[in-house]
């Protein structure tokens, strides 16, 4: 596990052997010149999915939506952060953005080809952005839903020994077949997790994300 130094408000991470990584922030967004000068909006994954889900009949691109906000004053801002005070912005004036591609910057750890992905006609994965590899236990391959806040928090995890993501849903899938056997109530995989003392580590090819649009 790697070992965290912080001057101010910079971390740095001296990297050891291990592999594993955590991909935030899943994405970034493009600069914009606004009000005489260049903005790099720092928008929180949670906020960042919200901004990218909203459909509206009303849309606009990325950098009128920016250029508006910002030339409103971004009074929210403060209080909010940039990126819920951006939504609430967008909220009032009944605005979604019409993204491209070119508006953001995804993490490179979502950029591989053979990402897992969820099939369009999976009911179990309707507003789902992230897709989980399926684990193979007692000779069954099983696949674990996590809704978006869900995987974020893991994303966000900072207590707790890191392990391979993976090996940690196999044996939450064990212990909760265990538990179904003898009809006892099973956690949630976060909180499971949180109780373990673990947080999670991610190779490549273990979960992946898809952009709605």
């Amino acid at each position: 596990m790697g070992q965290l130094l912080r001057y101010g408000k910079a971390t740095l991470t001296l990297e050891d052997s291990s592999p594993l990584i955590t991909p935030t922030p899943v994405v970034k967004f493009k600069e914009v010149y606004a009000e005489g000068r260049y903005w790099a909006p720092r928008i929180s994954d949670k906020a960042a999915l919200q901004l990218l889900k909203r459909k509206m009949a009303k849309q606009v691109s990325y950098l009128r939506a920016y250029r508006g906000f910002r030339a409103s004053g971004a009074k929210e801002e403060k209080e909010l952060g940039e990126g819920r005070a951006f939504l609430r912005w967008l909220m009032r004036h009944e605005l979604s953005v019409a993204w491209e591609s070119e508006d953001l910057q995804l993490h490179s750890f979502f950029g591989q080809k053979d990402a897992p992905r969820h099939d369009p006609n999976d009911e179990m994965a309707m507003n789902m952005s992230f897709a989980i590899a399926p684990v193979s236990v007692n000779g069954k391959k099983v696949k674990l839903y996590l809704a978006d806040d869900d995987v974020l928090r893991l994303f966000h995890m900072q207590q707790g020994q890191q392990e391979d993501f993976l090996k940690l849903v196999s044996r939450y899938v064990e212990q909760r077949h265990q538990a179904q056997a003898r009809s006892l109530p099973a956690l949630p995989f976060v909180e499971w997790l949180t109780l373990q003392g673990h947080r999670p580590g991610f190779n490549k090819g273990q979960i992946g994300f898809q952009l709605p649009f």
